[in-house]
């Protein structure tokens, strides 16, 4: 029972449900950002291909999309923004249609994929409480996990698009996108009647580059699942597999670097 990081390509590999997993998308971000004077070319095809590349390369039969599809959360009536969600709509029906073309694709909904719909037929569409398979549970994160997905050995979740901060003795940042793997903590067995067993909980970084993230080592797990990862022994690694330590470990290492400046 492996969930394999393929650590430069921002995705998940388990090879017992031969699934390629991929978090946070955030189709249509660029239009977003065009709309505040940012003009970036449409990533769709871009973020499609490599969707395509992972599944044939690992033979995958499946596509697990953890969630945020799509980026827009409709809060605006202005011409512009309606103009940039048909964008939005047309690239996401065209990344289902597509990608379902090839690959069984499981989508779990994430807090921005209000509206989200696909009539393909290889397209199965989940709501926030995720879904397991097999010893696996999937969920977005942005919402507590069923009872289901929590009795898995191995969850794995997006959401917080975790970044690791650290401030250089010079008092620079550096910023770099990171996995998360770590354990419960005993408020899991307070929350869910559960039965006491070693699960592990993975956190993968945002597909998409242009995406933000929060700082792990300041901020800590974004959503419900927060609460209850025991935070300090979750272990760091970047986009390259490089394991920098704990997250406590790194929080040091923050404190005392700025503290040098």
């Amino acid at each position: 029972m492996k969930a394999i990081p393929l650590y430069e390509k921002r995705a998940l590999f388990i090879p017992s449900i031969k699934a390629v997993v991929i978090a946070d998308l955030h189709i249509g971000i660029e239009y977003e950002l065009f709309l505040n004077g940012v003009n970036i070319p449409s990533q769709t095809n871009i973020l499609l291909q490599r969707c395509q590349d992972l599944g044939r390369e690992k033979k995958a039969t499946t596509i697990i999309l953890l969630g945020d599809v799509k980026h827009i959360i409709f809060h605006s009536k202005t011409k512009d923004y309606h103009t940039a969600l048909r964008k939005e709509r047309k690239d996401v029906y065209f990344f289902l249609s597509v990608l379902a073309e090839e690959f069984e694709v499981r989508l779990i909904k994430g807090n921005h994929d209000g509206g989200l719909k696909s009539k393909k037929e290889n397209v199965s569409i989940y709501g926030s409480k995720g879904i397991s398979i097999g010893k696996f549970g999937f969920v977005h994160g942005h919402a507590w996990p069923s009872q289901e997905v929590m009795e898995s050995d191995i969850i794995i979740m997006a959401h917080t698009h975790p970044v690791v901060h650290i401030t250089n003795s010079f008092g620079y940042p550096i910023t770099k996108p990171c996995w998360l793997k770590g354990r419960f903590a005993e408020e899991l067995y307070k929350k869910y009647k559960i039965e006491r067993k070693k699960k592990e909980i993975i956190v993968m970084p945002a597909f998409n580059p242009l995406c933000g993230g929060i700082a792990i080592n300041r901020e800590g797990i974004l959503g419900p699942l927060g609460k209850i990862v025991d935070l300090a022994h979750t272990r760091i690694y970047l986009l390259d597999g490089t394991y920098l330590g704990y997250v406590h470990t790194l929080h040091s290492f923050h404190r005392n670097c700025s503290t040098s400046k």
